[in-house]
């Protein structure tokens, strides 16, 4: 910015740049999950710092997101649909240690009925995650509407069918507070000890603009900061190649509407990548390969608040890049169990082919599943792409 601008044209243009960030979703978009916001802003700490450099006052970076969504399903609820997202993300750094992230996005928000097919329904503008961050990089603090850092599927596996097992338990829209404590990166990985005070958001942040999207009920919608969570993340771990990443986490829920019980939940997963050629260093146009196991076991207490109910998730999946391709093969078992009634088994095996254009989070990606629900077996094909694109990137409030 021009140091010759005046002190009313600064204060303008601070006011512009503020308003238009807080019409800002995703600060880091997730490759593969377009369903899915980054669960770990923790995992965003080092990032952050490392990419703006020397400080030299406030920064703003913005960026937003358009994604198209195809899925055909044969049974069940069958399905011709073509959906759109826009998200629109932002970083503010107000201080070296003080940011600000706020993330919206237009998409689906309605409910469609069953059998139905459609274009573009129900398409609202919602919230996503919103929080102010104090972190000096070993230690951090976040405080806002964030979503819980339990699993590590929900981040990973491909977002093309809304059907996605492990969506059940891709926590967002959670209001209160998270904490964390991690090593650096030494040599033997990033190491992180989390925990997090919240209730789900019921206040006019989870309400939407053009559509509304269902008021939130269930566990931990009683009101007040009534939940909690403690979890263990590494990253970055060296077993052979500094690939490793690890996730273990227990997470309770307070009261909620239609839910009588106090819902928990544990999960354990991790996901390695063995480098077949190449390095960590290179880029994908160095023709860098890749292959790698991700497993995650998963079980809830008192499921959907139902008492002496229970669930548990077992995925497993094979992720392979090379160049600019990527694919897996992913395989998802939800066992359910409720007092008075028959057990119930579901899963879902997937495989998808993806293409990386421009950069590593612009996707094009086509997919193939095959899914039992409730004893209901369905075939589904979808089409999803995704490419951000930056609209502002660090821009100076003032020099």
């Amino acid at each position: 910015m021009n140091r010759t601008l005046n002190a009313s044209i600064r204060r303008v243009l601070i006011a512009i740049v503020a308003l238009a960030a807080w019409c800002a979703p995703h600060a880091a978009f997730a490759q593969g999950g377009g369903n899915t916001p980054d669960p770990r802003p923790f995992a965003l700490f080092r990032d952050m710092f490392d990419t703006a450099g020397e400080w030299h006052g406030p920064w703003v970076n913005m960026a937003y997101q358009p994604q198209f969504n195809w899925v055909y399903q044969s049974e069940g609820k069958p399905m011709n649909n073509l959906n759109s997202q826009v998200s629109w993300g932002s970083y503010i750094w107000i201080t070296p240690e003080i940011t600000v992230n706020v993330n919206m996005q237009l998409g689906q928000v309605g409910t469609p009925k069953d059998n139905d097919e459609w274009l573009m329904y129900g398409e609202g503008i919602t919230a996503g995650d919103i929080w102010i961050e104090w972190s000096d990089q070993r230690t951090g603090i976040i405080a806002g509407r964030f979503t819980a850092p339990f699993g590590i599927a929900p981040l990973i596996l491909p977002g093309i069918f809304d059907t996605n097992l492990v969506n059940s338990y891709n926590f967002g829209g959670l209001l209160g507070g998270l904490a964390t404590l991690s090593t650096g990166d030494e040599g033997y990985g990033i190491h992180a000890l989390n925990a997090a005070v919240f209730g789900v958001d019921t206040t006019f942040m989870s309400r939407g603009i053009f559509a509304q999207p269902a008021a939130p009920s269930g566990p931990g919608t009683g009101g007040g900061a009534d939940s909690w969570m403690i979890g263990y993340s590494g990253a970055n771990i060296p077993v052979l190649f500094p690939t490793l990443q690890v996730n273990v986490a227990y997470i309770q829920f307070g009261d909620g509407d239609g839910a009588p019980a106090n819902q928990k939940g544990f999960n354990a997963g991790g996901y390695w990548q063995w480098v077949v050629n190449g390095n960590g260093n290179q880029t994908l146009d160095a023709q860098y390969w890749s292959i790698g196991p991700l497993f995650e076991y998963v079980h809830f207490w008192n499921n959907d608040g139902i008492d002496g109910a229970s669930s548990d998730y077992y995925t497993v999946g094979l992720i392979s890049n090379y160049g600019n391709w990527q694919t897996d093969v992913v395989f998802t078992q939800q066992n359910l169990s409720q007092p008075g009634q028959s057990d119930q088994d579901n899963y879902l095996i997937s495989a998808n082919l993806g293409y990386n254009f421009f950069g590593p989070q612009s996707l094009i990606q086509m997919g193939y599943g095959y899914q039992v629900t409730d004893g209901k077996e369905n075939q589904q094909v979808g089409l999803q792409v995704n490419f951000p694109i930056v609209a502002l990137e660090y821009f100076p409030l003032w020099n």
